[in-house]
């Protein structure tokens, strides 16, 4: 009988390879524990509950709601060799991976997050036992209760756990590790660790979220109620209405277009990345390091969204902000999801995130013609506009601290309050499409109306005498210091940094500097209370940036401020340069600031998009080189060194960016095909 249920078990594993590696399947996804994996990180999540995977590993949970502490790590303790291929069911998050130790069949492992719970189901069919390591984080608390069918492990999580920097979770957290079948637990010299021994045969394990104690107990019991066939049943009914709402590109693209299937299984590997990573409440995750809604990221993402036909979606996350400001009266850089009162506050929030909100709200009109919802959220659009002119010194908006090129490295954070130009043409893009609305909508006075389109005008008119020099927008000017008092005081990152700074080192995660009050020191440069004492910072050099990516943003923004035909030089040196190197990248040598040679991860969408505006020819080769890049779960990463993915894998922001590039190239290639 035991030959029988192998030949049959290694028969099945045979089928399920072979189907899985046909072309309806994502691309394999192959995990070794020898040797260095090449960190391809993938998400399984429902809204309620967000699960972060590194081929078989679970290295990241936020148990509900997203805005949580990430309470463990489930990983393969295996002496010997085991090497797992992993694959994504088309049109879904469920994965299912294919394992093997020492070249011999484990067995099989099927992941995915219930459609309905905050509950993880992990279902094993294994020939041979293996032996997994739960890593806890310091001070969660454990009951262990042992069943005649399973067990669990009932975890507790006292309030004030760090989330992300200084941000704390303010309730206690319960969750709950339940399972039916063979499992045996061991406790180890750590008392945070704890391991794992999955025995032959089948065996399921549920992840329970709450957050509540009378939740976790009611979402288990409903779990196991339903079982494993039926969670998986219902979870698969929900993704394909999530699939069948998107635009059928089988239809929409020509036939001769390059790549064409792997561009369309891009669309499907995005389209779910993206939607595991969007909360309940609408708001969508920056990636695994940042369980927060960051209002800049998720414009790229909305525009995404449109680009895919997931107008709700898209929808959804203007109604996040709208709750949370309903609430508080304000926004910031980023929003706790589903934990109120949390911000993170970063210098000068009050410019670029309240310009993208206002942008964001006219894309999705252009899209829909929902007058309606536009008019529910006008009062957050009104102080999206309001805040920002108190900023307007010489008719320039300052950078936000977390902006890209800052928070990556590429732009010195000693430049903040100079004069964005990013900030101020989000300014007067979003501020004409709102004005222009309000008084179709009859929604102020006309002195009001005259009054504001008199101040907007204004900044219109120095935008270039401001940010255009010798025939190329500048990223920043300096000249925005010396017309005004700069502020003393503001709530950032301190500049001195580095292990000197207490703060930075209380609050650095993942080489991310500490969030705190900042102050002005004799040089003007801004520095925590600690590093104070130590002295003034030396004066920063007021230097003249000119990131080619920023000249590129008024062809993704549509701008009218400047023309193609002026932006067409920018494109075209980027095309040389990728033409002659390999390398795509809107960074030139003179940009860059000691050793960070890092581009921004969205440089391939931005270049496509351009390209497509400005008519330049060579955009095939830079559409190729964009879908090359994704990686094997079909994802753009935040940053780039060279072409091999830097920082956060798996991100919403800089995929959808670079996935709508590619579809307009789909779009167009019939035109592009015969003007070439």
């Amino acid at each position: 009988m035991k030959n029988i249920r192998n030949w049959v078990f290694r028969t099945v594993a045979v089928v399920f390879i072979l189907y899985s590696i046909s072309p309806g399947w994502a691309a394999d996804r192959t995990w070794s524990n020898r040797g260095t994996d090449n960190g391809t990180v993938h998400s399984l999540g429902n809204g309620n509950m967000l699960v972060y995977e590194t081929g078989p590993e679970i290295t990241t949970i936020y148990p509900g709601p997203y805005t949580t502490p990430s309470l463990y790590k489930l990983l393969v303790e295996e002496d010997r060799s085991v090497m797992v291929n992993s694959h994504r069911e088309p049109g879904t998050a469920i994965w299912t991976h294919s394992m093997r130790r020492d070249g011999e069949v484990l067995g099989l492992m099927t992941d995915f997050v219930d459609a309905d719970l905050p509950c993880m189901v992990r279902h094993f069919d294994l020939e041979k036992g293996m032996r997994f390591r739960l890593e806890l984080i310091p001070g969660l608390q454990i009951l262990q209760t042992d069943t005649e069918e399973g067990g669990r492990l009932l975890l507790r999580m006292d309030p004030g756990e760090r989330i992300y920097q200084y941000y704390v979770y303010p309730r206690p957290l319960y969750h709950q590790i339940s399972w039916i079948g063979k499992v045996t637990i061991e406790a180890s010299e750590d008392p945070d660790v704890i391991y794992f021994h999955i025995q032959p045969g089948e065996t399921d394990l549920f992840l329970v979220g709450g957050p509540e104690y009378d939740e976790v107990i009611t979402h288990a019991e409903a779990a196991f109620e339903k079982g494993y066939s039926g969670l998986l049943e219902r979870t698969r009914k929900w993704w394909e209405s999530f699939t069948s709402d998107r635009h059928d590109f089988e239809v929409l693209f020509p036939a001769n277009l390059p790549e064409r299937d792997k561009l369309l299984r891009t669309i499907d590997e995005v389209s779910v990345m993206i939607r595991t990573q969007q909360s309940e409440s609408g708001a969508v995750m920056a990636g695994y390091p940042y369980p927060l809604g960051y209002v800049r990221d998720q414009y790229g993402v909305s525009r995404g969204y449109l680009a895919l036909g997931y107008y709700e979606e898209a929808k959804n996350i203007l109604r996040f902000y709208h709750d949370i400001w309903e609430k508080t009266g304000e926004l910031h850089c980023a929003q706790g999801i589903g934990v109120d009162g949390i911000f993170h506050i970063h210098e000068n929030d009050d410019v670029e995130s309240p310009g993208y909100l206002i942008m964001q709200a006219f894309d999705l009109l252009e899209k829909t013609g929902d007058q309606e919802f536009i008019i529910s959220i006008f009062p957050m659009l009104e102080w999206c506009w309001k805040v920002q002119k108190r900023h307007l010194i010489g008719n320039m908006l300052p950078f936000n601290g977390d902006e890209t090129y800052v928070a990556g490295g590429i732009l010195p954070r000693s430049a903040l309050n100079d004069g964005s130009a990013e900030a101020t043409m989000l300014f007067i893009d979003g501020g004409e499409k709102l004005l222009d609305w309000i008084e179709n909508q009859g929604l102020w006075n006309r002195e009001k109306i005259e009054s504001e389109r008199s101040l907007l005008t204004s900044v219109r008119n120095d935008f270039r005498s401001n940010f255009w020099l010798d025939g190329q927008l500048i990223t920043n000017n300096p000249t925005r210091t010396t017309l005004d008092e700069m502020p003393r005081f503001r709530h950032g990152v301190c500049e001195r940094g580095g292990p000197d700074c207490l703060v930075y080192r209380k609050s650095a995660i993942g080489g991310f500097g500490g969030i705190d009050w900042t102050q002005q020191d004799e040089n003007g440069r801004y520095q925590c209370m600690n590093c104070l004492a130590m002295g003034a910072l030396p004066l920063a050099d007021k230097r003249i940036y000119k990131l080619l990516t920023v000249s590129l943003t008024p062809l993704y923004f549509q701008s009218g401020l400047i023309t193609p035909k002026e932006l067409k030089p920018a494109v075209e040196e980027i095309n040389k340069s990728f033409q002659k190197t390999g390398v795509l990248t809107s960074r030139t040598a003179s940009e860059t600031i000691g050793d960070n040679q890092r581009s921004v991860g969205y440089d391939y969408g931005l270049v496509l998009f351009s390209m497509l505006k400005t008519g330049t020819g060579g955009s095939e080769d830079v559409y190729l080189k964009t879908l090359e890049i994704v990686d094997e779960i079909g994802a753009w990463s935040e940053y780039y060194l060279g072409d091999t993915p830097s920082g956060t894998r798996c991100r919403p922001w800089e995929s959808a960016i670079n996935l709508e590039a590619l579809i307009e190239f789909g779009l167009l290639h019939q035109k592009i095909f015969m003007n070439d």
